[in-house]
């Protein structure tokens, strides 16, 4: 069965610093290294030369969630914010 993934990756940046964001990538995949995989490849091939070599110089961060949990997070946000007004 086919699951939704959100991927996440940031690195350090020449110029902004650390906690760059590379790019974000919604995937389906069976599994959560399918969708690490697939998401990786899907945000690398839109950054250019000099992101890629601060990357490599540097190391990533890569962060995962299945968008079901993605969406429990956002619903208990808004039940916290509902409840205090």
């Amino acid at each position: 069965m086919a699951k939704t993934f959100e991927v996440e990756i940031k690195f350090e940046d020449r110029e902004k610093g650390p906690g760059t964001v590379a790019g974000k990538a919604i995937v389906t995949a069976g599994t959560m290294a399918a969708a690490i995989g697939k998401g990786v490849r899907e945000i690398l091939d839109k950054t250019d030369r000099k992101q890629n070599f601060d990357m490599q110089k540097h190391g990533v961060e890569i962060l995962v969630r299945s968008t079901a949990e993605a969406g429990e997070e956002e619903k208990s946000d808004e039940a916290e914010s509902a409840a205090g007004a």
